[in-house]
């Protein structure tokens, strides 16, 4: 039988019997297309082609050159040491290096140390244990794909050929297939690649294009082709993307024109189309005859893509509206498989710029006492992020205003740091000198695309230095007081490219974290001397929320009830009768009865705001809490208006004292000064041991005035406003009853000598103090109920320190703060009425005869705790009796 009358099937049946002979003849004359096809039918990745090597055991070349890399991927299906062995020694390190694996990896990294596969295996650890942490929620497993780089697993995508011949045996399961080939795949140059491939096979196309849109919502969109296959009837930018890509202006030819309108374009003679352009058929070789083009849509409808295939095989009409519908429902595909890329790539290129920055920050705060090693790190960031071949940071002269004393050119380490002491010393350093000089002046971000068409450059600042300009992007650097103290400049993209916006940003970015930088390390020496004033401000801002924006609009929403309906301005207003949201109410209606808000033009949102600030502002503490604080706006409201004390003092010392009554104790811990002292707190420290909480409470205040839309005394000039916050501080310290002992002598004195002129500045200081205590302790006037409730609140509070003491100071706590002689109460406040309370009320009276009932109140409060004193003795002597 001659050769030429063998079937297949005999051939087949003879290589069975003879499979030496079959192997041979594959190694002999198999060449590498050979192979991969191989691969890709049985769902492996095809090798790239290469330099065969001579292995440890045989040779499949004899070719001795060495691979390029151990690690090498492609060389994993030519490398005998992946072959089985008996060799007890090859056992031993394959079993070494399964140890060192990392599942997070795609290939092995070279290790030449002990101390590298440590670390590498610790890091390891760290991502499984931060993978398994993580809810296996779409987020978390992107963002564990991104740190890893592991790559989503991909179908294994068949070779056209077979893809045709699954195309006419079964339409059904090809096109299965084909939507398989690219549901998983999140890299734009290889979805692009098979989904050219796939259309074409799907409508029978001799090739094929991808286009996908760039830039959108921009300006200037454009279309982008991932991989040059053939693009008929594009118009190509003179100036392509630096990967390789063909880019086409959004609108221009057929591809253009689809995009744009969204509509589908099929031709029969693509020549006679004036939209459509030949040059890259000249440049190819290749003819363009029939020529179908389809927009690719995503969810929303938008176009994100062009499909073009061209040349119908066996049609001279063309494509079909078949094609058109087939080609349409796989597009459909298409589309979520591009979005999903463009999501994936927008992601990954945003997490490496927040990686960027965040390394940017650790440097910032990793260093702190040199400003030159601040800078140099936020510089080599700044250059490896930016790409650019040059960055250069320029400090300001504070003697002058256009030259800079010292500079940092990471292009030419030996000058960096180098000190001028004025401008004629740059001359070591001239490129782009002019240009920064007008930002440093002018305060304005500088960006030239071409230095040497811009007339603000200097075309000899390039010198002799052999480095030429060609673009720049120069920003100003500025203290934490907005003040410009140097300028950052960075030059020459490395891709050509001029600066684009997202520079900019990026470069904003590193420009504000290198004035902090800087402003840290010239401010370190201050931080460490208030390191106990941010104590205290870090205890405080842990423990008090913000206001939200909804509680400032719901309080401004609610009606303001009149001052009568709440009995606002009676002495025998009850302390318990409004809720706490009320109050906010009636803090308002005091402004406004008043006549602050009209005074001094304070604006209602601000006002609310500043008293919910307040209020949240006060601790959940027995008694020194927002209601007390209240209350004690309400008694200098009603003795403002009831008595004749308001024609001493003027209207900035009426609003200092309502606003000093409300933010008399902020921030109270329920503990008194002296328990400050004891323990040594950080507010002992921080103040001193005289009046540590009142100068808290001050403190407080003013921080709460300096916040955002707080300070309700906004409208006044820096004078009034110095007099203001003096005013403020005088009547909070005056609550500190250690003072008030020490000013009460005189104002009795006062009162005693008949004395009817307030007018000058000591007697009013005086006059201040004695109502800022009159109104703080004032609830020993009210009636019983009241007093006696706000009694058992006091000594609540005090009993909790006297605890404290006992058991975290190991001291005996005082009579009136020892929960074991709380029966004492009656005596004590005994003690309290007769030493403070009458004496105080008894010269208020005699001064304004308004007061008079306030000293009755006292005096009737007395007669109450007398009796359950007298009840306390009795029941003390009856106890001895009995024993």
């Amino acid at each position: 039988m001659s050769m030429t009358q063998l079937s297949q099937p005999v051939v087949e049946d003879w290589f069975e019997s003879n499979k030496d002979v079959f192997i041979d003849i594959f190694l002999k004359k198999a060449d590498l297309s050979i192979v991969n096809k191989w691969l890709l039918i049985h769902g492996y990745s095809p090798v790239s082609e290469q330099t065969p090597y001579q292995t440890k055991r045989g040779s499949l070349s004899t070719d001795n050159s060495t691979p390029s890399s151990p690690n090498d991927k492609n060389d994993v299906f030519f490398d005998s040491r992946h072959h089985r062995t008996n060799s007890k020694k090859y056992l031993r390190q394959d079993f070494a290096k399964s140890k060192r694996k990392n599942i997070f990896r795609t290939c092995e990294p070279t290790m030449c140390s002990a101390e590298a596969t440590t670390e590498s295996r610790r890091n390891s650890l760290k991502e499984m244990r931060m993978f398994r942490s993580l809810p296996p929620n779409s987020v978390n497993m992107l963002s564990i794909l991104i740190q890893s780089r592991v790559r989503l697993p991909r179908y294994p995508s068949k070779d056209i050929d077979i893809k045709k011949d699954l195309r006419m045996n079964n339409e059904r399961e090809f096109f299965q297939e084909i939507v398989k080939d690219i549901s998983n795949d999140l890299d734009l140059r290889s979805l692009s690649q098979k989904i050219v491939a796939n259309i074409s096979v799907l409508v029978d196309g001799d090739a094929g294009s991808v286009f996908v849109v760039e830039g959108r919502g921009t300006a200037k969109p454009s279309l982008v082709s991932k991989l040059f296959d053939v693009h008929s009837g594009t118009h190509i930018l003179p100036t392509s993307v630096g990967d390789g890509s063909i880019t086409v202006p959004w609108g221009k030819g057929i591809i253009g024109h689809v995009a744009e309108t969204g509509d589908t374009v099929s031709l029969t003679d693509a020549s006679l189309d004036p939209r459509y352009n030949d040059d890259v058929d000249k440049i190819t070789g290749y003819r363009t005859d029939t020529l179908l083009c389809m927009p690719i849509h995503n969810a929303d409808d938008e176009v994100v893509a062009v499909a073009q295939v061209i040349n119908k095989a066996g049609a001279q009409e063309g494509f079909s509206k078949e094609d058109e519908k087939l080609l349409g429902t796989y597009l459909t595909f298409c589309g979520i498989a591009i979005h999903n890329a463009q999501i994936f790539e927008a992601y990954s290129k945003e997490y490496e710029r927040n990686k960027a920055l965040l390394e940017v920050v650790h440097d910032l705060f990793e260093e702190q006492t040199s400003v030159e090693n601040v800078i140099l790190k936020i510089m080599q960031r700044a250059q490896s992020l930016l790409k650019c071949e040059r960055c250069s940071v320029l400090l300001r002269d504070g003697s002058s205003e256009t030259s800079f004393k010292k500079v940092f050119d990471l292009a030419y380490p030996l000058r960096n740091g180098q000190n001028c002491q004025s401008s004629d010393n740059m001359s070591n350093y001239q490129l782009g000198n002019k240009i920064a000089e007008l930002v440093l002046v002018t305060g304005e971000t500088i960006n030239i695309a071409d230095a040497h068409q811009d007339s603000r450059f200097d075309p000899n600042s390039d010198g002799e230095s052999g480095f030429h300009t060609r673009s720049i992007l120069c920003k100003p650097i500025r203290n934490r007081d907005n003040q410009t103290i140097g300028v950052a400049q960075v030059m020459n993209r490395i891709d050509g490219h001029s600066f684009d916006d997202h520079d900019d940003q990026l470069f904003e970015a590193f420009t504000i974290f290198c004035g902090l930088g800087i402003n840290n390390c010239l401010l370190y020496e201050e931080i460490a001397v208030a390191s106990a004033k941010q104590m205290v401000a870090l205890e405080v801002l842990s423990y008090h929320g913000t206001v939200t924006a909804e509680d400032v609009v719901k309080l401004k929403s609610r009606k303001v009830a009149d001052a009568d309906d709440w009995k606002l301005d009676s002495f025998n207003f009850n302390d318990f009768s409004l809720t706490s949201d009320d109050m906010l109410l009636a803090a308002v209606r005091i402004f406004k009865d008043l006549g602050f808000k009209r005074t001094f033009r304070i604006d209602t949102e601000m006002l609310c705001r500043w008293i919910l600030t307040v209020r949240k502002n006060y601790r959940n503490v027995a008694y020194h809490n927002w209601r007390h604080a209240f209350n004690v706006c309400q008694f200098m409201f009603a003795t403002l208006k009831m008595s004749g004390v308001r024609r001493h003092i003027s209207d900035k010392e009426s609003l200092a004292l309502v606003v000093a009554c409300l933010c008399h104790d902020l921030d109270h811990r329920g503990t008194n000064n002296a328990f400050q002292q004891k323990t040594s707190s950080a507010l002992a420290q921080l103040y001193g041991t005289k009046a540590t909480l009142e100068h808290h409470h001050f403190n407080h205040a003013v921080m709460i005035l300096n916040s955002e839309s707080h300070n309700i005394f906004g409208n006044f000039n820096s004078e009034e406003y110095s007099e203001v916050i003096n005013l403020l501080k005088d009547a909070i310290l005056a609550t500190d009853l250690s003072r008030h002992i020490q000013v009460r002598d005189k104002f009795f004195a006062m009162v005693d000598s008949g004395m009817k002129n307030w007018d000058d500045r000591e007697s009013r200081d005086i006059l201040r103090s004695i109502l800022m205590t009159t109104c703080d302790v004032a609830a020993i006037t009210k009636p019983w109920e009241i007093q006696r409730k706000v009694a058992d609140l006091v000594m609540t509070e005090f009993f909790d320190q006297g605890d404290k003491e006992r058991n975290e100071l190991k001291i005996q706590p005082q009579a009136c703060m020892d929960r074991e002689k709380q029966d004492e109460l009656p005596k004590l406040q005994l003690g309290w009425i007769d030493g403070i309370c009458l004496p105080l009320y008894k010269a208020l009276s005699n001064l304004d005869a308004s007061f008079k009932p306030l000293f009755d109140g006292v005096l009737k409060n007395r007669s109450c705790w007398e009796v359950l004193d007298a009840e306390r003795l009795a029941k003390d002597a009856a106890m001895h009796t009995e024993v």
